[in-house]
């Protein structure tokens, strides 16, 4: 430790920048940094000591090299307790804790706002005790980069400028949180981080030492830390199948109770969260059937965001292997083409909203049996391109705004079952409410199947057999 002290001193003494021309200068800085009470890390901080292996090591080497005693056992009184190595080991303890396989982090440091404050008492203070001015003072929250990347790199994570995922660290401390009130009772300004320290830099050394002690005054707590970890969002996209009835897209639940016992989502998203450690999980859809549609063909396009995950690596094998499962399980939710997908590809869902088409069959009733001239009628207009004039249906009013809108049926055919049911494909655009355009909704629905048969209809049952949108997309 000694040579990595002499190191130091050496590089601060032949840095072009320093102000100190030989080691007794340096030793009586330190000096007077340290009656003050000042940690080591304060102490190397406002020599302007480069950082380098004299701040990782332990304190006692420091203080025996510059001539000074143990370091008292009060909080530092400039960093709060913020510098310290046993802070820095419980940030990086608390990262790996939470299992995330990220191998690059970046740094998000939230400091008191006092910190601000202190740091100009002690330049204050330097300057008067003929320490030279010290305006390249390392930054506080720089250092505990530093030390945080140290413990960090024991783990294998580097800390880098940019990437998907970051350790929020966020201190507080009651006990200095009065030390700006005299910028703001001054200025009227916001306590904010930005005011003060535009303040502090505005502010003369007499004006400031006119409210505020130099050297900074000694506080009796540390610092509470708080640590969280937050990562970009994964998207998993895919097809799903529905092929039983009454199960929903997502959770069905009305005043506290599950309507359905089942949902698309939790049936493949369970895994996926069990798979990428996610805090939760959203499943977007290409639309949605209602809960007694079965969804069958080759699916529904639709995609589920992981939110924060812990694992995003060599994810997939074991994606494929969640679909694999739902089909050797014979679920009755199935998925097709499940895969990670980039976020951008998630806006072929949006963008496919108006332009998508799908394909529809349905059991019908019909209260009276259809002639055979009334069902070469139906599919003879069923050739052509349908346009409806649909008002939001009854059943929905009390959640979406009462419209009219245009629908477009692209192709319409009819065939006769046995009695007065009936088997009716329709392919229509997005957005048309099928099952009101078979029972008309009360006149809300013009034409109707209903009307066009001239006789009072009912569906039994309704299938989608496809949803015309490619994704996920083949170059995924």
């Amino acid at each position: 430790m000694t040579s990595v002290v002499d190191a130091a001193i050496a590089e601060c003494l032949s840095s072009p920048d320093s102000k100190y021309e030989t080691i007794e200068q340096i030793k009586d800085a330190a000096s007077a940094l340290h009656q003050t009470h000042a940690c080591s890390l304060c102490i190397l901080r406002f020599l302007q000591i480069p950082f380098g292996p004299v701040y990782q090591d332990q304190d006692t080497p420091l203080y025996e090299q510059l001539g000074l005693s143990e370091q008292s056992a009060e909080p530092c009184p400039v960093c709060l307790g913020i510098l310290s190595h046993d802070v820095a080991r419980q940030i990086a303890e608390k990262y790996t804790s939470q299992d995330f396989d990220a191998q690059q982090v970046t740094l998000g440091i939230e400091v008191p706002k006092s910190i601000y404050v202190r740091h100009r008492s002690m330049q204050i203070f330097c300057s008067a005790n003929t320490m030279t001015q010290v305006h390249n003072v390392v930054d506080v929250k720089d250092t505990l980069k530093y030390l945080v990347a140290q413990q960090l790199a024991n783990h294998n994570v580097a800390v880098v400028a940019e990437c998907d995922t970051q350790i929020d660290i966020a201190f507080a401390h009651a006990e200095t949180a009065r030390d700006c009130q005299f910028l703001v009772d001054q200025t009227n300004m916001a306590n904010s981080r930005v005011a003060i320290v535009a303040k502090l830099t505005a502010c003369s050394d007499a004006e400031f030492t006119a409210h505020f002690a130099s050297p900074p005054p000694h506080v009796t707590t540390r610092a509470l830390v708080t640590v969280s970890t937050k990562r970009a969002s994964i998207f998993v996209g895919g097809r799903y199948l529905k092929l039983e009835r009454n199960i929903s897209q997502t959770p069905f639940i009305v005043e506290g109770r599950r309507v359905t016992e089942h949902s698309v989502s939790e049936i493949i998203g369970n895994p996926i969260q069990q798979l990428t450690k996610c805090d939760s999980y959203n499943m977007v859809g290409s639309g949605r059937e209602d809960a007694d549609v079965r969804m069958l063909g080759d699916g529904r396009p639709f995609y589920i965001e992981c939110i924060n995950p812990r694992r995003t690596r060599t994810l997939d094998e074991d994606i494929c292997n969640i679909e694999r499962t739902l089909s050797t399980t014979n679920s009755p939710v199935q998925a097709r083409r499940l895969q990670v997908i980039r976020a951008q590809d998630t806006a072929i869902i949006k963008e496919g909203e108006e332009n998508k088409t799908k394909h529809y069959c349905a059991l019908v009733w019909f209260a009276h049996e259809l002639s055979q001239e009334k069902l070469a009628e139906i599919n003879d207009l069923g050739k052509h391109e349908i346009v409806l004039e649909q008002k939001t249906p009854v059943r929905v009013l009390h959640r979406r705004a009462p419209l009219t809108r245009p629908r477009k049926l692209l192709a319409l055919a009819i065939e006769h079952i046995e009695g007065r049911f009936y088997r009716v494909r329709i392919e229509s655009e997005a957005g048309t409410y099928i099952k009101e355009f078979v029972h008309g909704d009360l006149g809300r629905t013009v034409p109707s199947l209903a009307g066009l048969a001239d006789s009072p209809a009912d569906i039994f049952e309704l299938d989608v057999e496809c949803v015309s949108l490619d994704f996920p997309p083949a170059t995924i």
